[in-house]
This record gives C-alpha cells, structure tokens and sequence, in this order.
C-alpha cells in the first residue's frame, strides 16, 4: 500500500501537470541528434492522428500494478516534479519484477558508503536492498541512525549521495520527447534495407558526471531538479541509448531497448499486463499513423505495454536499463580490448592521454584491437608494452587514437563524423568518413565495432594501429631493454639516476648530447636476478655486500698506516680528488662500455674501459675483460654464435643475439658483474700468489697495498720465491723487514699498465720503492713482456747494458692483467731484486739459521768475505791468501788500457760461493782441535769456498762429441736461484786449490734432481761419513758488488758484436728488434763467468768437508807395485827359458836312434 505522503504527492504532480506544460528552453536545450526528432503531441491541436486522455506520465504510472517500485524510486529521488514540469518525454519504466530481480542480482555489488563519483549503476542500492527504497526518508535516516556510530548530518549527506546515484539511474529511463507508434514499429523486412534503420538511437535526460554537483547557495529559479544542458561528461550531450523496433530482427515481436554495440541484449518491452482496467489505456485513432493501423487488433497488440499521455508516453520494459560505463571500464571489460586493458593501469595516464578514461570528458577513443597489436608489433616489442614499464610505449601508440574533443566539447559518435578531419592527443590527423549508418572509416580503415557508449565518450575499435609511419615503439635503449626482460635492471638505473645519462627515456639518441658514439649496455635479465636473489641488496638483485655497505672511496694517505713513505713520482696521479658515484651507482657502471661495440669489434683478452671512474683509479675507467672463443674468432659474422656461449664479459656468458637501438648496442648476460675486488682479495683467488700475500703482511703493508690508488702490481708467484732460497728466508727475519718492504714495493708502478696497452720496446717506470724498472716488450706474434734492473742506478753503475742487479735474465710477465679495484696485477716468474738491497753471504746464513759457519770464519780472519767486502793487506797475509787475492790497496789501476772489451774484473768485485755445513754437522766434528789449530781450521774453511773465476777446465776427451766431457767448462748459467753452475762430473778449485792438490770440489748429480760435492782425487768413495763428500742442499744467492770507477765508455758487446754495432751504427731499430734475443744472451753470459754468478751465495750442505790427507801407500803404493810385477815378469822369463833348454837336447837324441831289421814299428 502507499503511504499517504506518496498518494499526496502523486495528485499534487498529476494536478500540476495538467496545469502547466513545460518544455527546455532554448538554452537549456541539450544537444540532439537527427535521430531523435519526433512527433511532440499536444492538447487540442487538432491533430486526430492519436487521441490521448487528460491524464499525466505519473498517473499513468499509477493506474499500473506493475510500476508500483518505479513509482517510490521516482518520489525518493525527487523525480516526480521532473515528470510533473516536462512538457513531453518519454519514460521507460522498469516493472516491479523487473527491480526486484535487479536489486537481487546487484545486491551483494553495492554498498551504503560508496564513492559518489563510482560510475556503477548500483551504488545507490544500499545494504538494505531494495527495500530500504520503499520507505520515506525519515524512516530510513532514523533507521540508519540507530545502527550506526555517525551522527545524524553524515547519515544524511550518504542517503543525499545515494539519492543523487538513484536519479542519474532515473534519468537514463527518460527521453526528453514523445515518441511516437511509428518509433516503434520497423519500417520493414527487406533484406535490401538495412537493419540499422530498425535500430534508432535516442537521447536520454542522464547527462553522465563524475560526483554530485554542490548545490548552490540560493536556489536557482525554474523549476526544480531539473537537468541543465551544457553540463556533464559528454560535452553537454544526454547520454544515448539503443531502441531496437517492434518487429525488428533486434527487437523481436515487442522490441527492446539499452541494445549493446553489436545490437544483442537489451531490455525487452513489456506486455501490458498490469494496467487497471478502470483507468484505460488510450487509443489511437481510427486513422493509420505513419502508415501504421492501429484499428487492427494485431496492431493493437503491439502497443499494450505502452501508455500515451498528455505530457508525454511511459514505456513498460521488463528489466532495469544499466547506464553505460566509463571508458575505462569498456577497455577493462571488452572482449576485443583485452590486451590493451592488459597495456595500461588507468592511473596517472602518461602524456599525450587524458588524465583519466574514467572521468575525462567527451573522450572519443579509436581502441586498437588485438589483433591490431599482433600484426603491428614483434614478441620483443609485445614485451616491452607487457612490461612494468611499457605504459609509456602503450600511450604513444594508443594516443593516435584518442581524440580529446571533437569540435568544441563534443563527442564523435559516428553520425556526427561524416567526412571530418580531426586532430588526436598525439597530434595525428585523421581523415574519417562514415558512408552509413553503423559504418566509419578512419585512416582508410574499417572501423571493426562502432559506437560503444561510454558515460565520458565513445569508443570505436579499428583493426589497425593508427601511429605515423615512422612511428619507433622501441625508441631508446631503456624501452629495448623493457623489451628484452631486463626490467629490474633498468629499475636500478632509474634508482641511480642513470636512465637519462645511458639508456634515456626520450626519443633515440637525444638523450644525451655527448654520446655521439652510443653506448654498449652490459645486461642481466630478470631471470637473471631472480636466481641471484638471495645476495638480496636490498634493490631487488644481489648487490655484493661490499657495495651494498661501503662509503664513498678515497684517496690513499701513506698516513694511515705505520708504513714509512717513500718519494716517487706522482705525474699519474690525480691533482684533485675525485668524487665517488654511490655504491648502486658504482656497479652499474661497470656494466656501461663508451661506444658501440659491435661483435666484429670484439678480440679475444680485450681490456674494456667502462663507465665506472673511481678515485681508487685516480679518476681513470675500470677495466672489463673480454673473452672470445675459437669458433667465434673464425667467423665473427655468426650473431647467432653469440648466444651460445662464444663471447663472455667478466666472465658472464652473453645470452642470444645483441641488438642495436639507435647508436647503443645491448648485450644480454648470464649473471650480473661485479667490479673487481681490491688487490688482496684478488690475489688470494690465485694460488700461486700466496707467498707473495704472506710476505705483504709479514712486512705490515696490507693497508698500503690494498688502498694506494692506481697501482700496477707485478707479483712474484710461489716458484719465484721459491727460488730465492736462503735470500727469501732472510726476508722474512724480523731484521730483513725493511729490505722486504723494499723488494715488494719495487714491484709495484704508480701508474697502471694494461698489458694491451704497452707499446713496444723499452719504457722505464719509477716504482713505489724509489728505483727505476724497465719494461720491454717485443714484437712478433707471440711477444713477450719482460722486466730488468735499469743500467744506471746511483752507487750501483753496472754499464751501459747491465742490469743492476746482475740478474742473469730477464723476468717475463706469466699472467697479465689481473683487475683490482685500484688497478692492475701481473703475475711474473722471477723477484726482481733492487739494486740497492744488498744480500751478503752473511745475510744469507743468517736466513739459514745456522750460526757455526759464520762464527768460524769469523775467528778465522774472513769475515770479510761474510760481509761482502774486499780485504786489508793484513787479512789477505792472516788468511795466507797472497798472491791469489788482492787487497783494497794492491788493486790495479785500468786507466790506461787500451779500449776494448773489459775483462769481468773490471766491472764486479771477486765473489765467493760458500759451502754451509749444517751445525748438527759440525757437532759430529772436534771442533776444539780446529780452535786451537788456525792452519787446521783455515784449511778447513778455504775447502768450503769457491772463489770466482776459478773453474778448472781440463781439455775435453776426443770421444765426447758433444764437448761436454768429463771436467768440461760449465756451458748453462747457474739455475735460478744457484749462485755456480751445478751440473755432473764439474770440478770447481777452492781456496786451498794452491796449498793442496786435494782443493778441488767435483760436483755429481744424484738422480733425483740433487747433487753431491766431493773432494777431487779423495779415496773414500761416496762414503760421507769420512768428510770426503756431501749433499748439498739450499742455496742462495748473494748481491753483484759493482766497481764504481770504471771507465764511462765500458763497451760489453763481444768484439763480433761491437764490430757490427759501429758499422750499423745509424741502422734502423727493427734490424735492432730482430737481434734483441741474441744480445740478451750475450749481456746474459758477461753476467757469469765460469759457471759463478758475478756475486756468489751460499750452497748449505749436510757434512763437513774435511781436507783431505793420503796415506803412505796412497803415495808410494804405486812404485812397489810396479817393481814386484818386473821382478815377477823376469822370474817367469827365466823359468821359461830353463824349461826350453832342457826340452830341446832330448829331442836331439831321439833324433839320432835307427830301429833293427824286423821290427816292426809301433
């Protein structure tokens, strides 16, 4: 029943609507389309055409059982003075099954607090359903009031939101004209008239907005609630709905009305079933209207659910008509949009798009379908737009088909586009053209779907993309590494503001100004990182935690370590310090080349400048390597090889084919790189670098060596360390640690040294320790990088040739470049030593921890020798060596020579090679008998040592054919780390070679890669215990000592040599180049003489040569031997000559006898 309020207000509206009949003004009129004339009846115009009653829209509602719900829903949002004041419209009026089969459907949808500016039907609906609408408000707001927290006035302003919602519904159900029976009905049935004739299209009074207007502070005048043309969302346009005629293929035998785009659902009319037979239905005329007779009953029938009145007509339909959606909600849901809806997050739209498809006015949008992105666009492409970044690329191509407003503030639905050229947000022009009814062509395209209704626009779907034909998606090297699934990495570029510097997000190569080369961009892909995720950084890819935690680098002070600093040269390094990028920063750099790298390009073992510049560098590029395999280096035009493991950047593997982007190239890699370590931690990855790490901290320089900047670091490995022997174990004595720290920092170049980058021939570099090193490098394929000692080195001149050192050869680089995060390392196979680091054969005993030796010859009187100096007069005649050693004073002066090649006296002092018993050797000896005999115990000493120039070389046997005989002059310099040449069957004299024959040593080689000494001519055999012999066993080298006064002019060429310098002497360097090996033997040979290094050492052995004393038959033995076998010889002479004399008269006389007559012989 309706409650008496209501019945109140429906006669209050019935009776005002036969008192006035109102109609839009001419300003108030919205904008109307040629579809949407049609016949406005009026009273007593004398038309007979169609007869109506005095009754109003409302009263014919009323007399309806059926539209009792519509009734209340028209009161509650204050519709009913709308339909009172309108002089003519037309209204569809859903039937009370109709509501309740909607609100049960939309119930769980809607919600009491929604947002006023949602654009769904159903916000008005409410938690208490359909229900809560068909009591007063009053009712409803005390209601609400009792169940809830809020007070009275926001329980209100929700039920005026609700109220609002419910009369933008309203207003779509109504049509600000009367239709007429011949609007209803379809023209025809013939196949040659289109079916779009029998699909009208009408305006309704729902003029779409985002939220409730605020009302203004005084009521306007006119009358109330009424709509205003010019506002909304579609450019001052009613929204527009789909009439599908009675009888139509669309409409079906009552017609429909709310038709999608396609012409399929739609809301059917009713079939009149309901109205009160005491009020009724009026009747047309007699006469036909537009054709139509409406006397035949069969006609009639077609009309029983609609209702003329004198202010307009009510239309009952069976369902709730659903107010069309916003653009954005079309593209969301549309079938054939679904990857565009797939492209954008509709918020915060990128330029040139509207701010919002859901509430930007009078959008018309040309959509793109599907397939219009599958036939524009590659995989690669489709990736980019499918990315977390690829909105941008999707706004682009999607703005050609967004047109902001077609002429001023309108929307261009196809009736209104006939042959117009408009403009898109892109700036794109498009020609469109609609030939008929349901049909445009826009670009010289079809247009697949026309005229989706939005409540902000339009949308039509073409087939194709409209973009300009030099349209670029992919047009920077940030969007192809969207494209390329390297999304995270170019998340951490934009987290270190680098986008813009190396990938950009503007049009190709603009971005940057200076970047006239491009860039090669180093990337992992997402797949990538997500392996690598359980470093987690903290960015979302496994940042090293030195990288993730570290400061800003700086530049090394020499004062933040107790190491002491020395003076060098610092040309190379920077004046100013340089400003470190962040950790973040820092290691994406590393992954930036300078340039465009193609494959071709790319060498085996190339070194790669890239972006990173540290103050560590001293401002310079880190370093990348590169390695090429074989396959590829044969054919460097195979970029499908690439993939596939033939090319690797730091390591990581490059993954499928580079591709270019404007000027830039991007390789895809297995893994992310990660800059180089500091020098110790990238040393200790090698093993063979371990000693070398030992001997660092043993000399407390690990501060130093890790933070000093721009540093060239050529390290030793094990073996080289190895062989210095008894010089290395005296380094590493706390007393040898200042001559340690100078033997590691003359390996190490303030300056950094790629391997790639040394040119050819000789450079000379100021180390770290202060002294000079040259670098040679020779030319060939296979070239080499070596090390010396200078020539010239203050205080130790070796000539013009020589190194310093006196080094028998040169030292070559065994591995190169090995990256650090302050420079480089090369690992090399030999320690230079400086020429200033003087190692004494006491030094050298010291390193061997055996003090005996050293303590003898002190008491002795040779002291000298262990001190590496020459002897007074008065130690040479004490040492009873006169007239085999000279002394300081005694020395001959070689100024007056002629100019020649000097002998090796005239450019080294004499040395000596000292062999070292062991003290658990000497405890086996009487070592009192020997301090109380100093002949005894100088003869002792002078067996266990070889002086220089003192090889005995006997003349090789005929039968050696190779000249290597017995006793043959040493033909191999000493090995690495011996100071004399060891090798079998070598005889060397020793000091005491001129007081006794027994003063020779031979040296024989035991088979496993050792030796044993003896003495020459001693009986004994190879029994040790007798002191005839020993093993011999570590050794070491002793520093070279240089004659200071030698001539200037020293020429060390052999004559051969010298002879052909002179005549060459302006020759060009590469007949130079092409002898450098010949005349590095040659210097090699000047650097040994006789098989002794020119500074001797110390071989250690494990027995005490004991000189040696032959017995009286050693002496005399021979002689009586001799004798005894004479007179043993004559005694047989005579015994035989006896026996001969005696046998021969026998013979005779048997001679002489005749046998008798007869008989017989026998």
């Amino acid at each position: 029943m309706w409650s008496a309020r209501l019945l109140v207000s429906v006669l209050l509206a019935a009776r005002s609507g036969l008192s006035q009949q109102l109609t839009f003004t001419s300003t108030n009129t919205p904008q109307q389309d040629i579809s949407d004339t049609h016949i406005v009846p009026q009273t007593n115009n004398g038309n007979d055409d169609i007869s109506t009653t005095a009754e109003t829209i409302v009263s014919a509602l009323t007399s309806s059982s059926q539209h009792t719900i519509t009734l209340h829903l028209l009161q509650r949002a204050k519709c009913i003075p709308l339909l009172a004041h309108i002089g003519n419209a037309t209204l569809f009026a859903p039937t009370d099954q109709a509501w309740t089969d909607w609100a049960n459907k939309h119930h769980l949808t809607s919600s009491p607090a929604a947002e006023p500016e949602s654009e769904s039907s159903t916000t008005w609906l409410g938690d208490g359903g359909l229900q809560e609408w068909l009591k007063s408000e009053e009712e409803v707001l005390d209601l609400r009031i009792s169940n809830t927290v809020h007070d009275a006035e926001w329980e209100r302003s929700m039920m005026d939101n609700q109220n609002w919602a419910l009369r933008q519904h309203l207003l779509y159900h109504m049509l600000n004209c009367t239709l007429q029976p011949a609007d209803f009905i379809a023209t025809t049935t013939n196949t040659n008239i289109r079916t779009e004739r029998n699909i009208t299209i009408e305006t309704t009074l729902l003029y779409p907005l985002a939220e409730e207007p605020p009302l203004p502070p005084t009521p306007e005048p006119g009358p109330p609630w009424l709509p205003r043309g010019g506002e909304g969302l579609l450019g001052g346009h009613g929204q527009r709905v789909r009439l599908a005629k009675i009888g139509s293929e669309q409409g079906g035998e009552r017609g429909k009305i709310g038709l999608e785009w396609n012409g399929e659902d739609g809301v059917t009319f009713w079939d009149g079933k309901g109205w009160e037979d005491h009020d009724p239905r009026p009747q047309p005329n007699k006469t036909e209207v537009a054709g139509i007779d409406t006397n035949k009953d069969k006609e009639k029938e077609k009309f029983k659910g609609i209702r003329w009145t004198r202010n307009g007509a009510v239309v009952g339909i069976d369902g709730v008509l659903d107010m069309p959606p916003s653009i954005e909600e079309i593209i969301r849901t549309h079938p054939s949009l679904r990857y565009l809806s797939h492209l954008l997050t509709f918020k915060n739209l990128p330029t040139p798009l509207p701010d919002s498809f859901a509430t930007s006015p009078h959008l018309t949008l040309f959509a793109p379908s599907h397939e219009a992105f599958n036939a524009a666009f590659d995989d690669i492409e489709k990736g980019y737009l499918a990315g977390p970044y690829g909105e941008e690329g999707a706004a682009r191509v999607l703005a050609g088909g967004v047109v902001l407003d077609v002429g001023k503030g309108h929307v261009g639905w196809s009736d209104t586009l006939s042959n117009k050229t408009i403009e898109a947000s892109s700036g794109l022009i498009l020609g469109i053209n609609s030939s008929a009814p349901g049909q445009l062509l826009v670009n010289g395209s079809t247009a697949a779907t026309v005229d989706i209704f939005a409540s902000n626009g339009v949308i039509h779907i073409v087939p194709n993309l409209l973009i300009p034909e030099n349209f670029s998606l992919l047009n920077s090297a940030e969007k192809m590494l969207l494209s390329l699934n390297a999304t995270r990495f170019v998340s951490l570029l934009r987290s270190a503001n680098l986008s813009d510097t190396y990938i950009g997000s503007s049009p190709i190569d603009n971005h940057r100004k200076d970047s006239e080369d491009g860039w090669t961009i180093l990337a992992p892909t997402d797949d990538v990182l997500d392996i690598m995720d359980k470093w987690d950084g903290g960015w979302g890819a496994p940042i090293p935690e030195i990288w993730a935690t570290a400061e800003a680098s700086h530049i090394y002070s020499p004062a933040e370590d107790n190491t002491p600093s020395l003076e060098v040269e610092t040309n190379s390094i920077a004046k100013k310090p340089y400003k470190d990028a962040s950790p973040l920063a820092a290691l994406l750099q590393y992954h930036i080349l300078p340039g465009r790298l193609l494959p071709a390009d790319i060498k085996d073992g190339m070194l790669l400048g890239t972006e990173l510049k540290t103050s560590s560098l001293s401002g310079g590029r880190q370093r990348l390597r590169v390695d090429v395999s074989e396959r590829f280096q044969r054919d460097r035009n195979d970029w499908e090889a690439i993939g596939e493991g033939e090319i690797r950047f730091g390591g990581a593997t490059v993954l499928g084919k580079p591709v270019k982007i404007g000027k830039s190239i991007i390789y895809l890699l297995s893994s992310l790189l990660s800059p180089p370590d500091d020098v110790l931690q990238t040393a200790v990855s090698d093993l063979q670098l371990s000693t070398f790490i030992a001997a660092v901290y043993a000399a407390e320089l690990d501060k130093f060596v890790k933070r000093n900047p721009a540093t060239t670091y050529f390290m030793p490995r094990n073996r080289a360390f190895n062989q210095l022997g008894l010089a290395m174990h005296y380094l590493l004595l706390p007393e040898g640690k200042d001559e340690l720290r100078k033997v590691l920092k003359y390996h190490s170049i303030n300056d950094i040294i790629y391997s790639p980058d040394v040119e050819y021939g000789k450079k000379v570099y100021t180390t770290l320790e202060g002294g000079e090193i040259v670098l040679d490098r020779t030319k060939g394929k296979n070239g080499s990088i070596t090390l010396r000692s200078p020539t010239k080195w203050e205080g130790y001149d070796s000539g013009d040739s020589l190194p310093a050192n006196g080094e028998l050869r040169s030292t070559k680089v065994w591995h190169s470049d090995a990256l650090t995060d302050t420079g480089v390392i090369h690992t090399i196979d030999n320690v230079i030593m400086p020429a200033d680091v003087k190692i004494s054969i006491a030094k050298l005993i010291r390193g061997s921890k055996q003090s005996t030796m050293g303590d003898l010859m002190m008491r002795a009187g040779l002291g000298w020798i262990l001190e590496g100096r020459e002897p007074t007069q008065k130690e040479v005649s004490a040492a009873e060596l006169q007239g085999r050693i000279a002394s300081i004073h005694s020395e001959d002066d070689n100024s007056d020579k002629d100019e020649g090649d000097p002998n090796i006296e005239d450019l080294a002092m004499p040395s000596y090679t000292i062999l070292v018993p062991s003290d658990k050797a000497f405890s086996r000896l009487n070592l009192t008998h020997y301090l109380n005999d100093k002949e005894a115990l100088l003869d002792l000493l002078k067996l266990h040592i070889i002086p220089s120039s003192s090889t005995l070389r006997p003349p090789s046997p005929p039968s050696s054919k190779d000249g290597k005989g017995k006793g043959s002059q040493p033909v191999t310099p000493p090995q690495d780390g011996k100071p004399i040449s060891l090798d079998d069957d070598l005889v060397y004299g020793t000091l005491l070679s001129t007081k006794s024959q027994y003063g020779q040593l031979a040296f024989r080689a035991t088979g496993d890669n050792s030796f044993i000494v003896g003495i020459k001519g001693a009986r004994g055999g190879g029994d040790m215990s007798v002191g005839n012999s020993a093993r011999i066993g570590q050794s070491g080298r002793a520093s070279v000592r240089w004659k200071k006064n030698h001539k200037d002019s020293l020429d060390v060429y052999p004559p051969i040599h010298r002879l052909s310098t002179r005549m060459d002497k302006h020759k060009k360097n590469k007949d130079q180049d092409e002898d450098e090996e010949d005349e590095d033997g040659e210097q090699s040979k000047r650097l040994w003489k006789d098989g002794m290094t020119l500074g001797g050492g110390v071989l250690m052995i494990d027995n005490v040569l004991i000189p040696y004393q032959p017995s009286w038959f050693s002496r005399w033995g021979w002689l009586v031997i001799t004798l005894s076998g004479i007179g043993l010889v004559l005694l047989i002479a005579v015994v035989s000559v006896g026996w001969w004399w005696m046998t021969r008269g026998k013979e005779e006389d048997e001679a002489q006898y005749e046998p008798l007559e007869g008989e017989e012989e026998e």
